[in-house]
């Protein structure tokens, strides 16, 4: 006799709808993850939203077929129906076993916690967090080969330092040159021109020469020396303080002040490696805010590296309700997170966040608008012509607008827009591989500024 192992027709269907039904219950869970706090009206006209309807449209499809396919099988029993049944959660389980093994077998410490891939896993890890940048303070290698601690800026260029890829040189006081231990007199007979802001006024990725600084510097020639007191990563705030701390010294003519749009949300942090883990900076920052329409600086001194990583819950740290980068959810460990496979799931594509739009970000706006008038304000009556200077990053320069210049157009301050004269640089040799201006690109930013630092030159000499 021979056993009859043929499926039926209504058992094939059965196979195929239960992991179809499967798959739409997985995708509609995943796409719900996604949505977050994004509207309803927003959600329902995006892509997620119409795969959303898709899957819900499959599901009550499959879930009607089979509740039929299942009636049908209590009026006429199949050999097969329950054999399909236990195969397919046995399947689904087996799936889910092999699929956690890989994901833990895939995964590697990163920044602040791990990683399968480019994907990092959610929740952060702060003991991780806590040895990673250990490790780094202990080796002082990368950016923290020049960068060191700075009680009242968080963290400046160090003194008389070469960094570890030898592109960065600076002297004794701190300031980028061409060699370590140069020197940059004070009152030789020469005006003083003095850069500050973030890693666009630093020249990052090319060398002195290749910076806009030194460019400008040989274009003014025995009309003025230029000091770079610009630092990599430096918000609004930070660039402000550099000023006030370091730039008398040289008692400068002119004083340019750098901004990059991505100055403005750093200006709204404290610590530098929630809000930019990949930068590999261990340092804390300060943090201004407004009390009766006043700047107020907080956290005076900034904290040490050391004292950061010391604390044994990420919770302990002060004024992290201040830190645009920081997302308790995303630090709070739970039972579930046990499985990586789980983890993986709700870090792939994260839900959606209702960010605030610079226009309407009231805080970025009033505060980096604040800081800015006090630098302003400051350096006229410190006898220095103040001139504010805008670098467009890739993303400006495509689509002619910045949150930058909402900000400018608030503080009432006029500014040089350095786009037109990048603009005129070739597309494919404005920038390096990591976003600052190439030589290139440095050279127009130098060329731009030259009759601008010229006039106001003059005026300095004539008052």
């Amino acid at each position: 006799m021979v056993l009859d192992t043929t499926l039926s027709q209504r058992d094939r269907l059965l196979f195929v709808l239960l992991f179809l039904l499967e798959v739409s219950i997985v995708a509609i869970l995943k796409i719900l993850h996604m949505k977050g706090e994004m509207a309803i009206g927003i959600f329902a006209l995006s892509i997620p939203g119409f795969v959303f309807l898709a899957a819900s449209l499959v599901v009550l499809v499959t879930g009607a077929v089979l509740i039929h396919l299942y009636r049908a099988h209590r009026r006429s029993p199949s050999r097969y129906f329950r054999l399909i049944v236990a195969m397919n959660l046995i399947t689904v389980f087996l799936m889910m076993v092999a699929g956690e093994i890989l994901v833990r077998a895939a995964s590697r410490p990163y920044l602040n916690g791990e990683a399968i891939g480019t994907v990092l896993l959610k929740p952060k890890n702060w003991d991780m967090t806590r040895e990673h940048y250990r490790e780094l303070i202990g080796k002082a290698s990368g950016d923290l080969s020049y960068l060191v601690y700075d009680d009242q800026v968080g963290w400046s260029v160090g003194s008389n330092r070469r960094s570890a890829n030898g592109l960065y040189r600076s002297s004794p006081k701190g300031v980028r040159g061409p060699h370590e231990g140069v020197v940059f007199p004070v009152n030789e007979g020469r005006s003083t021109v003095v850069l500050i802001g973030d890693s666009y006024t630093f020249g990052e990725e090319v060398t002195y020469e290749e910076s806009w600084g030194y460019q400008l510097s040989r274009l003014l020639s025995e009309e003025a020396q230029v000091v770079n007191l610009g630092v990599p990563g430096y918000g609004v705030d930070q660039a402000y303080l550099r000023y006030k701390k370091d730039a008398g010294r040289w008692k400068p003519k002119v004083t340019i002040f750098g901004l990059f749009a991505h100055d403005l949300s750093r200006t709204l942090t404290v610590y530098t490696f929630l809000a930019h883990p990949h930068w590999g900076l261990p340092f804390s920052k300060p943090r201004f805010i407004l009390s009766n329409g006043r700047l107020q600086r907080l956290n005076e001194p900034t904290l040490r590296p050391e004292a950061i990583f010391s604390h044994p819950s990420i919770s302990e740290l002060q004024f992290l309700e201040l830190d645009r980068g920081y997302e308790e959810s995303t630090w709070q460990q739970s039972f579930y997170h046990a499985s990586y496979l789980f983890r993986l799931f709700v870090s792939w594509y994260p839900s959606w966040s209702a960010s605030i739009p610079a226009f309407l970000d009231e805080e970025l706006v009033s505060i980096n608008s604040s800081i800015l008038k006090a630098f302003v304000r400051d350096t006229e009556r410190e006898g220095t012509i103040p001139v504010v200077v805008f670098f467009p990053g890739r993303g400006e320069l495509e689509k002619m607008s910045s949150n930058a210049e909402m900000v400018l157009y608030d503080a009432g301050i006029e500014y040089v827009d350095t786009t037109p004269c990048l603009q005129e640089v070739d597309p494919d040799d404005r920038f390096m591989p990591g976003g600052h201006y190439s030589p290139a690109g440095n050279a127009a930013v130098a060329k731009c500024l030259l009759p601008v630092v010229q006039e106001k030159l003059r005026k300095a000499t004539v008052s």
